[in-house]
């Protein structure tokens, strides 16, 4: 029997059990592109918003914030990181200062992988669709 914290770590990552379902429904003849559009882009908003990852904002002394984080684009429980994270993406000069910082440990990337796998997905299922 799980514990409740298993349950709830288990909870907090179920959005990346929906890459090996969507890479399962692609060879299937069957299923509707847009159902394949549409969990790739639940893929995409978790990996955004929800996934979890480390702040990485710039702390007073210069370092990475190490706190535990929501997603890619949002910092951790200070205020300043959260709106730190959000400028950064949107800042041509801080972009690529973003991805260094997300791509330095593994839960960012496994983030930054599934996020541009469900865009990749989510494009590809929409272009099917518009074919069709």
């Amino acid at each position: 029997m799980m514990g409740r914290k298993t349950k709830s770590q288990l909870a907090r990552r179920s959005g990346y059990l929906l890459l090996p379902i969507i890479a399962l429904l692609w060879p299937l003849r069957g299923v509707d592109p847009g159902i394949i559009a549409i969990l790739s882009t639940g893929v995409v908003l978790y990996c955004l918003f929800q996934a979890p990852t480390w702040c990485c904002a710039t702390t007073r002394k210069g370092q990475f914030c190490r706190n535990n984080a929501n997603g890619i684009l949002l910092g951790c429980r200070l205020r300043q990181h959260k709106w730190q994270k959000l400028k950064m993406a949107f800042r041509e000069q801080a972009l690529s200062e973003a991805g260094r910082r997300m791509l330095s440990d593994l839960s960012g990337k496994a983030a930054s992988l599934s996020a541009i796998a469900g865009t990749v997905s989510a494009g590809a299922a929409t272009v099917t669709l518009l074919v069709k």
